[in-house]
């Protein structure tokens, strides 16, 4: 019991000594800590400071580069906001662009445009497709797929079909090709010779905006030139029942030679009856290129239907000739060079009277001719005036002779040509040669004799 009070009593000191030094440890500890404290807090303090003022200026830079604009929070793209395009085409060769292919519904969301597979082939015809990668402000991206088909290239000109080219003419580029609107066509080489005919080929360059192309073109040289026909003679008299040929009518010539000469079918010429005829000459080249004449001609009688004109002895002065002849006939008076003296025309009973512009003189000899326009003439006389007695010696008349019509008269007129009809002389003193004289012109006044009326004074 003793010892358990001893125990408990020592306890009871311990603590409170413990008791005791306690506060002044807590004190110590207390005063320790505070001086820590207080130089974190010192120390955290400045820190604080430090971060503040760096806080400052990081704000300051921040506003002083912030856009003046709010900044927007992106959005999200609609859907279909880009589409592929349906029914593309491209030429052969052409270099599009991925936004070519798409259609941009709603641009919000600033898309832009990629091929994904890289550029799409057009360098064959064809259908093809190409996938366009699309791309938002706001991250996200979709793939859009487009269907497109290459087409060949539409040519700056096409080739016309082997075109003929006159002979000797100076072709034109557009003679050889059709261009395309707003191309220019030229010669590669200067314009091809058309001196000769035959097939040849000539380069045609087509230009549009820099752009060239050249084409080989075929063409075909022809003669296309007609003959060209000249009369004979424009005063063609023949005899009836002579046959006839074109080239007793006309000579015909032409650029590419030879030269064949036929009557239209139907338009042959014929001497069957005396007068006025036409015949057409058809003139033919080598090419096929033809020209056409119409030509008149005169037909006279194989023999004299005419009476011859006779003087009226009684009568006739060296200023006034009178005679008779057949009825209603051309009478005419030539000198002996061939020169139209006067010239009249006879009644319905054949007699006529000739004044002379000049009278005859001592020995003046002339010729007396009847004819009409159907081919009709008479036989002719040569007649000398001599002196001034009216006694009249006659000789035989003779009978005319055929002329020589080949004498070549050219003519240059190349188209149609149509021989006018003589006008019948009435009265009037024409030339020698002119249209009323045709038939005596024809004849040709060959005299091999001729009756001679001798005008003498009267023996007292």
């Amino acid at each position: 019991m003793k010892n358990l009070k001893k125990g408990l009593v020592a306890t009871l000191a311990i603590g409170l000594a413990l008791s005791i030094s306690a506060p002044v440890f807590a004190t110590e500890n207390t005063e320790s800590e505070e001086v820590k404290d207080s130089t974190v807090e010192s120390s955290t303090a400045v820190e604080k400071e430090q971060t503040n003022v760096v806080e400052k200026e990081t704000i300051k830079d921040e506003k002083a580069t912030e856009p003046s604009e709010t900044i927007k929070k992106p959005l999200k793209a609609a859907p279909n906001a880009v589409t592929a395009k349906t029914g593309l085409s491209f030429e052969i060769g052409a270099k599009p662009a991925a936004t070519d292919f798409v259609t941009i519904n709603d641009d919000t969301n600033k898309p832009t445009f990629a091929f994904k597979n890289g550029a799409p082939t057009t360098a064959t015809a064809g259908n093809y497709s190409t996938v366009i990668l699309v791309t938002f402000d706001d991250a996200t991206s979709v793939e859009v797929t487009a269907d497109y088909t290459v087409k060949a290239a539409t040519p700056l000109a096409t080739l016309k079909t082997t075109p003929v080219i006159a002979q000797g003419s100076k072709p034109t580029p557009s003679q050889f090709a059709t261009p395309a609107a707003g191309v220019q066509l030229s010669f590669k080489t200067g314009v091809p010779s058309t001196t000769t005919p035959g097939y040849f080929s000539t380069t045609i360059v087509a230009t549009k905006d820099g752009k060239t192309e050249e084409l080989v073109a075929p063409f075909y040289v022809i003669d296309q030139t007609p003959p060209e026909v000249s009369l004979i003679d424009e005063d063609s008299v023949f005899t009836k029942g002579e046959v006839l040929t074109p080239e007793d009518f006309v000579i015909a010539t032409d650029n590419a030679g030879k030269v064949k000469l036929s009557f239209k079918p139907g338009y042959e010429a014929s001497t069957a009856t005396t007068g006025y005829h036409e015949t057409v000459i058809i003139a033919k080249d080598t090419a096929g290129n033809t020209q056409e004449v119409t030509v008149s001609y005169f037909v006279i009688n194989n023999v004299a239907t005419l009476k011859t004109p006779v003087l009226d002895e009684k009568n006739s002065t060296a200023k006034v000739i009178y005679g008779k002849t057949s009825s209603n006939v051309t009478v005419e008076m030539l000198s002996e060079n061939g020169d139209l003296i006067a010239t009249t025309t006879s009644d319905s009973s054949g007699n006529f009277t000739l004044k002379l512009k000049t009278p005859l003189k001592q020995n003046d000899f002339f010729v007396l001719f009847a004819f009409d326009d159907n081919g009709n003439y008479s036989d002719y006389g040569g007649y000398s005036y001599i002196g001034q007695d009216m006694e009249i010696v006659e000789t035989p008349t003779v009978t005319a002779k055929k002329p020589d019509i080949k004498t070549i008269v050219k003519n240059s007129n190349k188209n149609n040509v149509k021989v006018k009809d003589p006008k019948k002389s009435e009265g009037t003193l024409p030339k020698t040669g002119d249209e009323s004289s045709l038939p005596l012109t024809a004849i040709g006044l060959l005299l091999a004799s001729g009756t001679v009326i001798v005008l003498r004074k009267k023996q007292a």
